[in-house]
């Protein structure tokens, strides 16, 4: 799950360090509860998705990002994340059975969304946290608070 805010993100490194330490903290309680959403409602058949999901951090800690699947992961690996978030549709598959070429037929599966679910979940609470974070650094900027 990615919240893209390329032009916030260089606003904020704009702002005194009071406020982007604020806004730091906010970004991390925020990815955290994220990751921690996503791994509750990840399926758990075999495990390896819920062991996957890990948080990322870049722009110095302006932007974080849960990460389901590496970007570098096989072929494989990404194709079997995606059709647990999305499911997958009845297909058929042309392939050798005892040296007869039959069509396998592979079976509908409905999606968990789990990614999507922790996503709307979190949005609110994400805007909301980054407006607190601001106005709380903008307080102790101005001596205020």
């Amino acid at each position: 799950m990615k919240i893209d805010a390329t032009g916030l993100t260089r606003q904020l490194k704009r702002l005194p360090t009071a406020v982007q330490e604020n806004v730091k903290q906010a970004v991390y309680k925020s990815t955290e509860e994220a990751a921690r959403v996503a791994k509750v409602l990840a399926p758990n058949t075999s495990g390896d998705t819920k062991a996957g999901i890990r948080t990322e951090y870049k722009s110095d800690g302006m932007m974080g990002t849960v990460v389901v699947i590496d970007s570098n992961a096989p072929r494989a690996e990404k194709d079997r994340a995606y059709s647990i978030e999305h499911g997958r549709k009845k297909a058929a598959k042309i392939g050798k059975v005892k040296g007869q070429r039959k069509e396998v037929w592979r079976g509908t599966t409905e999606g968990y969304r789990f990614v999507g679910r922790a996503r709307q979940y979190m949005g609110k609470r994400w805007s909301r946290r980054i407006r607190r974070a601001v106005r709380k650094a903008a307080k102790e900027v101005t001596g205020g608070g």
